[in-house]
């Protein structure tokens, strides 16, 4: 008889997160302040997530939206 023995990361979904948020927002050129002005969540919170710590699920949805509505604006003031 084997015994196979599991880890579960439980962190790594909020690292998987945390590393997705920060690369779109520099990637649409967008600050945290501004990130936090658009999600309603506290700009140290959203430095906490980026960094890896832990987010709710609600904040995960507002960053999400924001992010996601920031984009939408970006397209719209680089189109012709």
């Amino acid at each position: 008889m084997s015994t196979i023995i599991l880890t579960v990361d439980s962190q790594e979904p909020d690292r998987l997160f945390a590393s997705t948020v920060r690369a779109m927002r520099r990637g649409l050129d967008v600050t945290v302040a501004q990130l936090a002005r658009a999600s309603g969540i506290a700009r140290r919170s959203i430095e906490d997530v980026e960094a890896g710590g832990a987010i709710t699920r609600a904040e995960r949805h507002h960053l999400a939206v924001a992010l996601g509505a920031l984009s939408r604006t970006v397209h719209q003031d680089s189109s012709p």
